[in-house]
């Protein structure tokens, strides 16, 4: 067959791809593969491909050790396939237990994405995306795939969020350390104040600057935005109590949480989220004396629905897992 024919067969063919979708989960063994430095491996598995293939120096293609991937490209992307969109991102599955993937689901590791709809202990591993010509995926057995559009568009989030995380600058890292660490460390408790935790959805926690995050100094203000079932709108006429905000700080970290957990009293509810930032933030606050280039940090708690589009590319989420820094 001419090379001719046999591409237009081959393209033909991959149009099969459209049948897939971002997320679906496939048997493709060793399909992900990294490329690595024969000379300077940096993983005991590039080390053995340069070893296997007596290489000592140059660039090795290392298989990854892999029977399930997921697909990354976009179901829109998948439609059609044509010489210039051919490809199609895969990233390998791996199994943790259910306390990391869990983790995953709710944003606390933005280097892996959970498949829920495959198992609820296997997570994909974002740091290992490959590009492979469709033909490759025609025919492979699928595993599942979301099925909701609210499953879709939260593995959406999972792997975008892995590629536009902001950098901050060390000074505001310094700062929000404290707060990140009693997020890590009661996000799996038992308890109302990690109930209240679990609550915070995907890129419910923000960061804005005054003036802007890039000036030095700079005053921060640290938004967790909820469900608007989770945080219930105020009647007219009815404001929350500072005295009742400062009441519950008093009293600690639980009882504020208790009364965060109230979505029948909408008063009670809020000003228990706002002693409860207030707590968790104390910490933080009480740091920027001693750190140069913040000089001051506000907390503010409110829902989805009064998130303007305008505050919400201003003010970038701030991982759970880590807080990124820029480059010196």
């Amino acid at each position: 067959m001419a090379r001719e024919d046999l591409l237009g067969e081959a393209l033909e063919r991959a149009q099969a791809a459209k049948m897939f979708v971002q997320g679906e989960v496939l048997k493709l063994s060793d399909l992900c593969v990294v490329l690595a430095d024969a000379e300077w491996p940096l993983s005991k598995s590039s080390a053995a491909a340069a070893e296997t293939l007596n290489q000592s120096e140059g660039v090795i293609l290392v298989p990854e050790a892999v029977d399930l991937a997921v697909i990354l490209t976009q179901t829109c992307d998948l439609q059609e396939t044509d010489e210039d969109a051919r490809l199609c991102q895969l990233a390998p599955l791996v199994e943790r237990d259910s306390a990391f993937a869990n983790e995953a689901q709710r944003g606390r590791r933005p280097g892996w994405a959970a498949v829920p709809w495959y198992s609820d202990t296997h997570v994909a591993d974002l740091s290992r995306l490959t590009s492979v010509e469709r033909s490759l995926i025609i025919g492979a057995e699928s595993f599942g795939r979301p099925e909701t559009v609210q499953e879709q568009a939260h593995f959406a989030d999972s792997v975008s969020r892995h590629f536009t995380r902001v950098a901050l600058a060390n000074s505001i890292c310094d700062v929000l350390a404290p707060f990140l660490k009693r997020m890590k460390e009661r996000h799996d408790r038992v308890s109302d104040e990690g109930r209240c935790i679990s609550m915070i959805p995907l890129g419910g926690i923000r960061v804005e600057g005054d003036p802007s995050l890039e000036h030095d100094p700079v005053a921060l203000r640290l938004l967790i935005v909820l469900e608007p079932r989770d945080l219930p709108s105020l009647s007219a006429g009815i404001e929350v109590s500072q005295e009742g905000i400062d009441a519950l700080v008093s009293q600690g970290h639980e009882a504020a949480a208790k009364a965060a957990l109230d979505t029948t009293d909408p008063r009670k509810c809020r000003e228990g989220w706002d002693a409860l930032v207030e707590l968790w933030t104390r910490d933080s606050a009480e740091k920027i004396n001693d750190i140069s280039g913040v000089d001051g940090l506000d907390t503010e708690v409110l829902s989805g629905d009064e998130m303007t589009f305008t505050r919400l590319r201003r003010a970038p989420e701030l991982d759970l897992a880590y807080l990124s820094t820029r480059a010196v």
